[in-house]
């Protein structure tokens, strides 16, 4: 798989993504469109990515190499395209990523999931993220903390 940046001729594939993710909706939109919310982590200087498998969209992604709860990188977002779901393309995805991250010199990647969210949790175990701890955000809302240690890539 490759990826480049995202551009804003990827923004219909990014919204059919999450027609195909409704969990997802819920949980980052809001109801928010996606301009805003992907203008809403401008600030934050992470990578928000395209994948493309043989030549067509198969994800996004949005990580950062420096997040400011911990100088740490971490994935934020990743939706596969339900065609490339359960064959191995988020594994592939985050081993990617994983590699980019190693090579500057990072030794780990963080991601946050919901805690009610046992999909999400299944699915970045089975890529090869470790359950770190649980955190509640300042609404109360509880979050397992997930590390994808680079030594993995």
């Amino acid at each position: 798989m490759n990826s480049k940046p995202f551009s804003a001729s990827d923004l219909a594939f990014f919204e059919e993504l999450i027609r195909f993710s409704p969990a997802w909706a819920e949980e980052e939109l809001n109801g928010e469109p996606v301009k805003s919310y992907m203008q809403s982590y401008a600030m934050y200087n992470g990578s928000w990515l395209v994948w493309e498998d043989d030549g067509r969209p198969a994800a996004v992604s949005f990580h950062l190499e420096w997040a400011p709860s911990n100088g740490k990188p971490w994935l934020g977002t990743l939706l596969v395209h339900p065609d490339y779901r359960r064959k191995g393309r988020g594994k592939t995805i985050i081993g990617n990523i994983g590699s980019r991250l190693k090579n500057a010199g990072h030794k780990a990647l963080f991601a946050a999931v919901p805690f009610d969210r046992d999909e999400w949790q299944q699915m970045l175990a089975h890529c090869g993220f470790e359950q770190l701890k649980t955190e509640k955000d300042e609404k109360g809302n509880r979050y397992l903390i997930m590390v994808y240690p680079l030594t993995h890539t």
